[in-house]
């Protein structure tokens, strides 16, 4: 299978929607296709002998277009967007200078100025016809075509109901003219003003969906064009992966890149959502976009462009944008029947109104009015533009949403699991105790706790001071995170024949006299027993017959830690760690933060079994080992951070890997869904309202045009609110 992004070109409303998904759905081949309005794109899995062109002629048959949505392509994209944006402002003027003289005509005789010579000029047939032909079949074209493409696919969408209306308005005012001889009774401008609004309202759409997508535009323009090489300057598109960057004070870093000389202060509010700067030294991660606030930094890219940080989510963001949420695929089949239900009250509002009244004009400007007022262009943008919204959102508080659906799953969840390293902890380790043996009875005794100074009595094989500069300068080589956190202030002892051990620690020699450092299977392995028992993450130090000194550590807990469980309790949920650590550590940790449960000791399986039995749950965890348990949960948020982030774990990715981001992703959550609600509402009340009015003859077509239009453009315009939402922070 293979999953290939395309962009639809034509379509109008939710109808639209569920005719290119038909086309593509029927075919043997696609295994899933999901069109989105808002972003005019459509995602379709299929097999991989499957074509690009064979997908595209699926959709060109149904009465759309299509692109192939790769960087191959944007050019075509580009000029395509441009086209139908030019095409849509030329088709509204000129409309406009059509239509307003017969409008101006018309509220000149309603308030009783018929008899001036420039209002009898304009309302002269042979002029009105003259100027409405063009707004009806050269503006309205783009009806006509939709409509035509939507009956032969046996569907109806907004096209038709628009077509039908206008056109009744347009014939009938023809037929009373050249037949009938009723020049007063005339409505070509109703049909030329339903266009007119009906154009308008979609050039403010168009409008609005650009700024709906100003998330993923922020991003791509945080971008570098120059970067400062070794060999001189060079396009941003030159730059390779292990070239040499410099990175001046108030310039933005081109590309992911480490530090590889340097010491600066960095803002990476583009990605995380906070304001504080950071600071970075050697080996140190940048990401794309930061912007360098006082140092000069040497470093050496990590990712091209292509494969950035900023470009891979982009491309998760507009794929997240296009899925269709479930509450999505509720208002998909609502449009599906309504187009026909919509027609059948406009044929009925004919009938009874021709009969009860026995004015066929009136009859007509009634049914006209019901066909323009209940076009669903609303109910088809009220799930996809809050989403993009939210995503929008989620993106400026540094949070990546994957799977949308997680947006509306956030109302449900009842219990929330956390992995303990880097994401409740930092995944450092800090050294908490550090022991010696005593010469005279092989007892343990602790140096001084702050490690500053330690105990050089005669009754210890080695003072603390020896015992701790030999621990360090054989963990000075070693990667182990645990090592990392043994600091030493001086020189360190100059080692022979270090080895590392696999799964053990390591040995090398100091003066002659051979030292191993590692674990309890190191200290097993060498016949030296223990003398006591600790459930604590340590590093045993020995010599050939004898163990000489424990170093003890402990997981470091995120300064955040506590106040977000504490508010994740306070909103009635239940919080669970699960970490493969052992039971003391554990429950050090529960203490510490006020965990409700801990489970201690588990798999990467067993962390996935507890999650999956577990309903309405999400699973925090760090994005790679946590895979499983991640894609067990009803929600999955990985914790991202350093230069590989995860972003393809879990249905969301916490970029930089705070935990507080948390509770910015459920009031994002919130908020996007409170939107969706609000737009539904919006768009049922249109209808629910006009639609009756319309059909007892209160609400003229131009009026039901207006209104048709605005339900489109308030849809918009809320979702658009969430953009400017301000997402608090823990306290």
């Amino acid at each position: 299978m293979r999953s290939q992004s395309f962009v639809i070109t034509g379509m109008t409303c939710a109808n639209c929607v569920n005719t290119v998904s038909k086309a593509l759905n029927a075919s043997e081949k696609v295994t899933e296709a999901t069109v989105n309005l808002a972003t005019e794109k459509a995602k379709v899995v299929a097999d991989e002998s499957m074509s690009d062109a064979e997908i595209i002629a699926l959709v060109e048959k149904a009465g759309y277009g299509a692109i192939v949505n790769d960087k191959a392509h944007q050019e075509k994209i580009a000029q395509e967007v441009a086209r139908k944006a030019r095409n849509l402002r030329y088709s509204f003027w000129g409309a406009v200078v059509l239509t307003l003289p017969l409008v101006i005509a018309m509220f000149a005789s309603i308030f009783g100025l018929h008899d001036l010579v420039w209002v009898m000029f304009l309302h002269n047939p042979v002029l009105q016809f003259i100027l409405a032909t063009p707004v009806q079949f050269i503006v309205g074209s783009r009806f006509y075509i939709g409509a035509y493409h939507a009956l032969r696919n046996k569907s109806a969408n907004m096209d038709v109901l628009v077509a039908l209306g206008t056109s009744v308005a347009y014939f009938s005012s023809l037929i009373l003219a050249v037949f009938m001889g009723q020049e007063n009774a005339l409505n070509f401008e109703s049909s030329m003003v339903i266009i007119t609004l009906v154009v308008m309202g979609k050039l403010l759409e168009q409008n609005a969906k650009e700024k709906t997508s100003s998330a993923i535009t922020g991003l791509m323009s945080t971008r570098s064009k120059l970067v400062h090489t070794m060999d001189g300057d060079l396009e941003i598109e030159q730059v390779k992966t292990g070239n040499v960057i410099k990175i001046l004070p108030g310039e933005k870093v081109p590309l992911d890149a480490m530090i590889l000389s340097g010491k600066a202060s960095f803002d990476e509010s583009h990605l995380t959502g906070e304001s504080l700067p950071v600071v970075k030294a050697d080996d140190d991660v940048l990401f794309e976009g930061a912007i360098n606030l006082d140092g000069e930094i040497k470093a050496v890219v990590v990712h091209d462009l292509n494969d950035s940080t900023i470009s891979r989510m982009v491309e998760m963001m507009s794929e997240a944008q296009g899925s269709k949420p479930n509450i999505q695929k509720l208002a998909d089949k609502i449009s599906g029947i309504f187009v026909p239900i919509v027609l059948g009250i406009a044929l009925m509002a004919f009938i009874a109104t021709w009969l009860i009244g026995g004015v066929l004009l009136t009859a007509i400007m009634h049914s006209v009015a019901v066909l323009v007022i209940a076009c669903p262009c609303a109910l088809g943008l009220a799930t996809p533009t809050a989403i993009i919204s939210g995503t929008g959102l989620a993106a400026k508080n540094g949070l990546l949403i994957k799977n949308t659906n997680a947006l509306e799953l956030a109302g449900m969840i009842g219990t929330v699991f956390f992995d303990k390293t880097g994401t409740i902890t930092t995944g450092d380790f800090e050294l908490t105790d550090f022991k010696v043996s005593s010469a005279t009875d092989g007892s343990f005794v602790s140096t001084d706790r702050n490690l500053k100074t330690f105990v050089s009595e005669t009754s210890y094989d080695l003072s603390g001071n020896d015992a701790f500069k030999i621990l360090a300068s054989l963990e000075a080589h070693s990667n182990h995170p645990l090592a990392q956190s043994i600091q030493f202030d001086g020189e360190l002892y100059e080692l022979s024949a270090l080895t590392e051990i696999a799964g053990r620690g390591l040995s090398a020699e100091i003066a002659g006299q051979k030292y191993f450092a590692g674990n309890d299977k190191l200290m097993n392995d060498l016949n030296l027993t223990i003398p006591f028992e600790t459930d604590d993450t340590v590093i045993y130090l020995a010599n050939e017959t004898q163990l000489l000194a424990v170093a003890t550590f402990a997981s470091t807990v995120k300064t955040e830690s506590v106040a977000v469980i504490d508010r994740l309790r306070k909103q009635g949920l239940k919080t669970v760690m699960l970490t493969g650590d052992n039971e003391v550590s554990a429950h050090k940790i529960q203490e510490i933060v006020k965990l409700d449960e801990v489970s201690a000791g588990l798999s990467p399986e067993q962390k996935a079994e507890i999650v999956q039995k577990t309903p309405q749950s999400m699973m925090v965890g760090d994005g790679i080992n946590d895979a499983i348990a991640l894609s067990s949960a009803t929600i999955g948020m990985a914790m991202a951070t350093g230069s590989d982030i995860a972003m393809e774990a879990g249905d969301v990715t916490v970029i930089g890997g705070q935990l507080h981001k948390l509770l910015s992703f459920f009031e994002v959550a919130k908020r996007t869904m409170m939107k969706i609600k609000q737009n539904y509402f919006w768009a049922f009340v249109y209808n629910i309202i006009g639609i009756p009015l319309a059909a007892l003859g209160l609400l003229n077509p131009m009026l039901a045009a207006a209104a048709m239009s605005l339900s489109s453009v308030s849809v918009i315009l809320n979702s658009l609110l969430l953009t400017k939402v301000k997402i608090k922070s823990v306290d």
